[in-house]
C-alpha cells in the first residue's frame, strides 16, 4: 500500500491497524535520517546503510513471509535503477506485508512515482511508466497542494547592467558545462537587493506575517548574509509556523525535503526584477502543477 501526504502520527496509526489486521512477526523501517519514523519493537534501518555488506545481506536473511517492511520518505533519486532502489526491491521481494509513505508523490515527474509503484508490485512492471497499470498497487492519496506568490523587490539600473555582463560571460564560458550553472549563478545577483528589502517598510507586503514581517523567518541555499532568522533547505528540522523563500534551491530533491520536513505549501517568494527571477518562479509554479496533475491521475 502507498499512502502519500501523511504526517508521523498518522503514519503510526497506519502501522498499528496493520499489524492489528496482519500476522506480523518483525518490521523493520527504511527511512533517510531526517525523515526517521520510529514504532514500537520496530528496527529503523537508515537509508545509507541499506547498500553496506553489514546490512544487506543480515536484512536478505531476516525479512521473510511474516515480516512488515516500512518504506519511509525514501524517493530520494530519480534514477529508476539506482543500487539502494535495488536493494530494497530484494528485501521487498521476500514478503508480502509492504507500507509505502512518502509525503510528495513525485521529485520531478509522474515517472519518480513509478519507483514508488515498484516497490508496491514487486518490481513486476519495472521498466513501465503506463498510467493504465497503475491499478495494480494500493495507493491513499492526501493531496499536498503547493503554490507561490512573489513578492516583486525592484533592482537599480547597475545591477540590471551588471546581470546583463554575467549573463554573456556565463553564455561565452560554459563549455561543457551543465548548461544549468548559468541560471544557478545569476540567480545570486539580487541577493544584497532582497536583503536590503527585508529591512524596508515594503515587506508588510508578506502575508506570512501579520506584524510587518517582525516574525518571519527565511529559507535559502546559504545565510551567506547572516540573516537572523534563516535557515538552509538541507537542515533536519524546520520549526517555524511559516517560511517566506529568500531564493530557491535548484533541484527540486531539496525542496520537496522542506516541504516534507515542515509540511508548508504555501509561499511567498521574493523575487527581484530580473529574467533569472522569473524563471525559477515559472520553473517551480509548473513543477507544483505538475504534482497537481499526478495527484488527478491518481485519483483517477
Amino acid at each position: 500500500m502507498i499512502y502519500l501526504g501523511l504526517q508521523n502520527s498518522e503514519k503510526r496509526d497506519i502501522i498499528h491497524a496493520y499489524c492489528q489486521e496482519n500476522t506480523v512477526q518483525k518490521t523493520f523501517i527504511f527511512s533517510p535520517e531526517k525523515f526517521q519514523l520510529s514504532y514500537e519493537d520496530t528496527e529503523v534501518v537508515e537509508w545509507k546503510n541499506l547498500i553496506r555488506y553489514i546490512y544487506f545481506y543480515r536484512l536478505l536473511r531476516e525479512i521473510d513471509k511474516d515480516t512488515l517492511v516500512i518504506v519511509n520518505e525514501c524517493l530520494r533519486t530519480q534514477n529508476r535503477n539506482d543500487l539502494t532502489y535495488n536493494c530494497m526491491r530484494h528485501f521487498l521481494n521476500q514478503t508480502d506485508h509492504q507500507i509505502i509513505f512518502q509525503y510528495l508523490p513525485i521529485i520531478e515527474s509522474l515517472k519518480d512515482f513509478f519507483i514508488l509503484f515498484d516497490f508496491d508490485t514487486k518490481s513486476r512492471w519495472k521498466k513501465e511508466t503506463r498510467t493504465e497499470l497503475l491499478p495494480h498497487a494500493k495507493i491513499e492519496v492526501s493531496p499536498v497542494h503547493v503554490s507561490f506568490r512573489s513578492i516583486r523587490v525592484p533592482t537599480p539600473d547597475t545591477l540590471k547592467a551588471r546581470y546583463q555582463k554575467e549573463k554573456q560571460k556565463l553564455f561565452d564560458n560554459i563549455g561543457l558545462k551543465d548548461p544549468h550553472t548559468i541560471p544557478r549563478n545569476l540567480y545570486l545577483l539580487a541577493g544584497k537587493e532582497k536583503l536590503n528589502y527585508l529591512s524596508s517598510e515594503s515587506q508588510t507586503d508578506l502575508f506570512v506575517s501579520d506584524n510587518g514581517g517582525q516574525n518571519t523567518w527565511y529559507i535559502g541555499r546559504n545565510n551567506r548574509f547572516k540573516i537572523e532568522k534563516f535557515q538552509t533547505f538541507r537542515e533536519k528540522d524546520f520549526p517555524h509556523e511559516r517560511y517566506t523563500v529568500f531564493e530557491f534551491c535548484h533541484n527540486f530533491i531539496d525542496f520537496c525535503d522542506f516541504i516534507s520536513l515542515s509540511h508548508q505549501y504555501e509561499f511567498d517568494v521574493l523575487a527581484a526584477d530580473l529574467k533569472v527571477e522569473q524563471w525559477y518562479i515559472q520553473r517551480y509554479s509548473e513543477w507544483a502543477q505538475e504534482i497537481d496533475n499526478v495527484y488527478s491521475i491518481l485519483q483517477q
